[in-house]
């Protein structure tokens, strides 16, 4: 990807801001947590010291996460053998555990603590409102390769089973262990280490990197390129506003997770929503909608109705988010999406409901 036109550049840097932590005063009050706090955890130590107590949530965590993956889905029969649970379980390590490399080499304490010296740190541990300190997450690029043979070879090991719905047992473990693990953590902690638990499970479930490649087809300018600029950055405010709307729409629509104004069911939700826009960008791209209907609708498929979320709610809220989207398009652009967003609908809208 290095060597893309100015255009692509712009989607990465756009892709790698979701995992970007903006300490500002209001965030540290927030989770009670202060500058020595981070000084401790982002020190080569501090570091190591958070790695070695994830390698030992990791494991027994990942197994945890796959029986309770086991139980949602055993509505299904066979959607993965015991070995091949087993064996994808094993990969899935792997990556978790490069991440835990990545991490400990990520930044130094000297380096924050240089940071830290400029002038508006000296009162104390104390922030003006207008004074922020950015955490360095890895060159997105550069993560994205480091991982890519293993995510290959979980890729790969999910296509061996010949089951195409071993994809949403995969997320759905991926989503469970992080979930049990986070909780696991210190407030300090959580906030350093989500953003890799999250690029993680976005490399799985959300083709934020695939939507960078499809870009590098495009002319610097058209209105196709224009219209991903403009959008992709606000997909989590475009999530928001939809699952607030489907909130207030359903108020009485419970899942096997609990209510949609439960926590987990709203972070699954927004997640998902997110994923529903980035398919629908990578459509436009590639000027074909062969992705949503060869991965994103066979996953929808088999995910909702195993957690009991219904068809029809499912298709309310695509609704609603193609509507939320083209309101957002600039009036001069919206011809060029409005097929893409009128057929998406349609397809989710053909299927039996569930």
């Amino acid at each position: 990807m290095y060597a893309y036109n100015s255009a692509v550049r712009n989607l990465v840097d756009i892709w790698k801001k979701r995992y970007i932590i903006d300490l500002s005063i209001s965030g540290l009050h927030e989770i009670n947590l202060n500058v020595p706090e981070i000084v401790e955890l982002t020190s080569k130590e501090g570091r190591e010291k958070t790695a070695s107590k994830l390698q030992r949530l990791i494991k027994i965590n990942s197994e945890v996460a796959g029986i309770k993956t086991d139980v949602l889905f055993s509505y299904i029969p066979n959607v993965v053998n015991l070995s091949e649970t087993q064996r994808l379980a094993q990969i899935l390590l792997k990556v978790y555990e490069k991440i835990l490399e990545i991490y400990q080499n990520q930044f130094s304490y000297t380096e924050l603590r240089n940071r830290l010296s400029q002038p508006f740190f000296r009162k104390g541990d104390r922030f003006r409102e207008s004074d922020k300190l950015l955490v360095d997450f890895p060159p997105i690029e550069e993560l994205a390769t480091i991982l890519h043979p293993i995510l290959k070879e979980l890729i790969e090991g999910h296509k061996s089973t010949n089951n195409s719905r071993t994809l949403g047992f995969l997320s759905t473990q991926f989503h469970f262990t992080t979930d049990l693990i986070i909780k696991r953590l210190t407030p300090g902690e959580k906030l350093l280490l989500t953003p890799y638990f999250n690029f993680i499970e976005e490399q799985v479930c959300i083709p934020l990197q695939r939507v960078c490649y499809a870009a590098n087809r495009h002319d610097i300018g058209s209105p196709s390129l224009s219209i991903v600029e403009e959008l992709l950055p606000v997909t989590r405010d475009i999530a928001a506003k939809v699952y607030h709307q489907a909130v207030d729409l359903y108020p009485h629509h419970h899942s096997r997770r609990g209510k949609l104004n439960h926590p987990g069911v709203m972070i699954s939700t927004l997640r998902d929503l997110e994923m529903l826009q980035v398919y629908l960008w990578l459509s436009l791209l590639e000027e074909n909608l062969t992705a949503v209907e060869n991965e994103l609708i066979p996953l929808c498929i088999m995910v909702f109705p195993s957690v009991e979320v219904t068809w029809n709610l499912v298709k309310q809220m695509v609704k609603l988010l193609m509507e939320e989207i083209l309101v957002r398009v600039q009036p001069e652009w919206k011809s060029i999406l409005l097929p893409y967003t009128q057929t998406m609908e349609q397809i989710f809208y053909s299927i039996e409901k569930k």
